[in-house]
């Protein structure tokens, strides 16, 4: 009878040993499968955001290829035309007490010609603008602005004087002493 109980010892074991076994297995198979669906979810969740991303590039590039390069240029304009009233303000404003009337009017009348030469510089720079990039075209700007300022500004204006218009009138122009 020993023999008996002890068969029957062993296999109440084997039995509850297999029914472990059987749970581990079910917990396995359980988080496997909860891992594949997340897995499958992460994935249709990346997807989504590359499409997002490749249609933020393409209206970014839609955008950057629409930009008006006219609009910038009258920005561009506006802005340095601001600059140039402050700039005369102060001249007129510093040359009111200490200058004769005379020398002040003179300085006017420079910044009439400055006026009719941004002009005829804005019309350069619209040309100009399609195959510059925007460093160039703010030293092409200030290269004109400057250049007709006098007083002092010339050496000022050839330091902003693009790299494409120094090479040919470089020897022919030498700074005053």
């Amino acid at each position: 009878m020993s023999d008996l109980s002890q068969l029957q010892k062993k296999q109440n074991q084997t039995f509850m040993l297999a029914l472990v076994n059987f749970v581990l297995f079910m917990v396995l198979f359980t988080g496997l499968g909860y891992l594949a669906w997340q897995s499958a979810r992460l994935v249709n969740q990346l997807q989504a955001d590359l499409d997002r991303a490749e249609q933020t590039i393409a209206d970014l590039q839609d955008r950057f290829q629409n930009m008006d390069t006219g609009q910038i240029v009258d920005r561009l304009v506006a802005s340095a035309t601001e600059q140039l009233g402050e700039s005369i303000r102060t001249v007129v404003q510093a040359s009111a007490l200490t200058d004769p009337i005379e020398r002040a009017s003179e300085k006017l009348a420079a910044t009439g010609n400055l006026l009719a030469d941004t002009g005829q510089a804005i019309e350069e720079i619209h040309e100009t603008i399609k195959g510059v990039d925007s460093e160039e075209i703010a030293r092409l700007v200030s290269y004109h602005l400057l250049k007709g300022l006098g007083d002092g500004f010339q050496e000022a204006a050839e330091s902003r004087k693009p790299d494409f218009l120094n090479a040919p009138q470089a020897s022919a122009r030498r700074p005053a002493d």
